[in-house]
């Protein structure tokens, strides 16, 4: 999957497809030539930014202009008050304030955040959002975006995607709004993106269906980057075949992440993978370094370790939402795991 419209034959003539697959498409998809005006990207960096995402907004556009040797994009930084910037790992931008963009100047606006985004608001953010989302134009979210644009009431019934890191604090936070595990979705003139390199995917496929794939192969060579993946495929799938190929494994965990606050028990895993329960273990043993409850237990923890940093539920409500039914054995297993009392690590985070 990519930006192309979907569900068309493929035997249609190409000069009808793309003219059809045009028609249906938002306008900030639509290809172009390289006679048409830059296409303009402004970015608004929510302070607590990550640096690896913003690059993966940046650079592939500032490749498309080098490669071309045409001036297809331009770019501009904004931030809610202005001034210096100050990212997630300390290193600062230089951005206008919110207040000096140009509502009808930029053909998409991007929402580039990370830390911080999930629990603050930024008011004068949200109320350009919705401006600009009435005006039509193009919006974006990177990362934990997609809070900013959610508490701007943009994402009502829309798919969307978020940092996997932060899939539980938003669901919490937006049970209304459908929630997905894409790298990034578009739906519409809304576009919300996983983050870091899953941003770098994200604008390589803009520019392929601004000017075709070949150029968007070339700047993803250009970044070592190797094959553009396509906005359906999974974040926990990309994570879990970083050092875990066997897909009963992978099915086991996914059944696992799907049934956090009622956790399933190891027959019905067993089952359900298609493996005897001394199978399993010793798969899960080879590939994950630990049993199929340790693990579990793990996941569940490291669940509660991020609702407890990124929501305001009480440690009792996690522990609930996290499968477990005892306060005091949660508190005992996270301070095993952990080193820290919730409340503590609460604190700490």
């Amino acid at each position: 999957m990519n930006f192309a419209a979907p569900g068309k034959p493929m035997t249609q003539a190409p000069e009808r497809a793309a003219s059809e697959r045009s028609a249906v498409l938002p306008d900030f998809l639509k290809p172009r030539t390289g006679h048409a005006t830059p296409f303009r990207v402004a970015v608004i960096l929510v302070p607590g930014f990550a640096l690896m995402s913003f690059a993966s907004v940046i650079e592939p556009i500032r490749g498309a202009n080098r490669l071309s040797r045409r001036d297809l994009y331009r770019w501009q930084l904004f931030a809610p008050e202005g001034g210096m910037v100050e990212s997630n790992s300390g290193i600062t931008v230089a951005a206008a304030p919110v207040a000096e963009l140009d509502q009808d100047g930029f053909d998409i606006v991007v929402v580039c955040a990370a830390s911080h985004a999930e629990q603050r608001r930024y008011r004068n953010v949200e109320d350009l959002l919705r401006r600009l989302a009435r005006r039509n134009v193009a919006l974006a979210a990177v990362s934990t975006g997609s809070f900013v644009l959610a508490r701007a009431g943009l994402l009502a019934d829309r798919r969307c995607t978020v940092h996997w890191d932060y899939a539980d604090s938003f669901a919490e936070a937006f049970p209304d709004i459908q929630l997905c595990n894409d790298l990034f979705v578009v739906d519409g003139s809304i576009l919300t993106c996983a983050g870091a390199t899953a941003a770098l995917d994200m604008m390589l496929q803009l520019i392929g269906a601004h000017y075709g794939q070949e150029l968007a192969r070339q700047i993803s060579g250009q970044f070592l980057h190797g094959g553009i993946r396509a906005a359906a495929d999974d974040q926990r799938r990309m994570l879990l075949g970083m050092g875990v190929t066997n897909s009963v494994v992978q099915k086991a965990v996914s059944l696992m992440e799907a049934a956090i606050e009622e956790p399933l028990a190891l027959g019905d895993l067993t089952r359900k993978t298609g493996v005897s329960q001394r199978q399993l273990e010793r798969l899960c043993k080879r590939y994950l370094g630990a049993t199929p409850a340790q693990y579990y237990v793990q996941l569940r923890l490291e669940r509660a370790r991020r609702m407890l940093r990124q929501t305001d539920l009480s440690v009792a409500e996690v522990a609930i939402a996290c499968g477990f039914v005892s306060l005091s054995h949660f508190a005992k297993v996270y301070r095993r795991h952990f080193g820290c009392s919730p409340r503590e690590d609460r604190k700490a985070g």
